[in-house]
């Protein structure tokens, strides 16, 4: 087996659906899916049926909530020799897995981290991400790693796992965010080496589209993981003072322009991201 995609689902079914579809039309065939199922109800049940005919289907249901813990769970059961962590909500076009593959076998990086594009209008779904490959560092590492572009040799991670109070759904903290840069990060102070390849893509939706109560809470919860990951990682108060500098920027901007949700969208990011930094233990 040459690939493992871990893929983490809770309160979705439309979804998770799609993504197995895609990989359902994958050119490349030598893999299997762990569909980590967090959801209290056996909601996605008889939709997968049929993809168990299609696919190296595992679906291994959970009780126990959070990405990063359906992530651990998924890793020590995978059997590939590259591990993949989409989002339930990605999707993968036609020949990622073979263009991953294949560049795996042409390089000794230890891992790679992809970005990501909205499936229908094309574009980055951030602007904070570099368009530049790159090996990734300390001193660039939030702007070249998302959790769900990481692919990485599972014979190099050993004993590594991610953080199971960072994330989204962790259920004994308040970090939703970040986990990736923190897991990646420890990896390379284990001596593992990662590139950043913006060349490969995952079709992932923008969740910020549009200012609204649902984007507001995600800022302040999102914003609380990245204060707690430059703590944690001992980033200095530089860095942390450079996100609140963005975040009172943007709380102008929402002012200028009259947008009340604009600035409640920047206001609780400020907030997590103060909470996270300096009120974390």
């Amino acid at each position: 087996m040459k690939l493992s995609i871990i893929i983490s689902t809770l309160n979705r079914i439309k979804e998770p659906l799609l993504m197995l579809d895609s990989l359902t039309n994958q050119s490349f065939k030598d893999f299997e899916v762990l569909l980590i199922d967090q959801n209290e109800e056996a909601i996605l049940d008889e939709n997968l049926r049929k993809y168990f005919e299609l696919l190296s289907l595992k679906h291994i249901k959970s009780d126990i909530k959070g990405a990063s813990n359906a992530r651990n769970i998924g890793i020590k059961q995978a059997k590939g020799e590259l591990l993949s962590f989409p989002d339930d909500d990605c999707e993968f076009n036609i020949t990622f897995l073979e263009d991953i593959y294949t560049y795996f076998k042409n390089n000794s990086f230890d891992g790679i981290v992809t970005t990501s594009k909205d499936r229908f209008d094309g574009k980055a779904i951030s602007i904070l991400m570099s368009s530049k490959s790159q090996p990734i560092q300390r001193k660039n590492i939030l702007k070249t790693v998302v959790e769900f572009g990481i692919i990485v040799r599972k014979n190099k991670i050993k004993n590594v796992l991610f953080d199971p109070d960072m994330g989204v759904g962790s259920p004994n903290s308040p970090y939703w965010s970040d986990e990736g840069p923190d897991f990646i990060l420890r990896l390379i102070k284990e001596g593992l080496s990662f590139n950043y390849c913006p060349q490969f893509y995952i079709f992932h939706p923008n969740p910020v589209k549009k200012y609204n109560l649902k984007t507001t809470i995600r800022s302040y919860q999102y914003g609380k993981g990245r204060g707690y990951f430059l703590k944690k990682h001992n980033f200095g108060k530089r860095a942390i003072l450079y996100y609140l500098f963005i975040y009172i920027i943007g709380m102008l901007k929402g002012l200028v322009f009259f947008n009340r949700f604009m600035f409640l969208y920047f206001k609780e990011g400020f907030k997590g991201r103060y909470e996270g930094y300096f009120r974390s233990k």
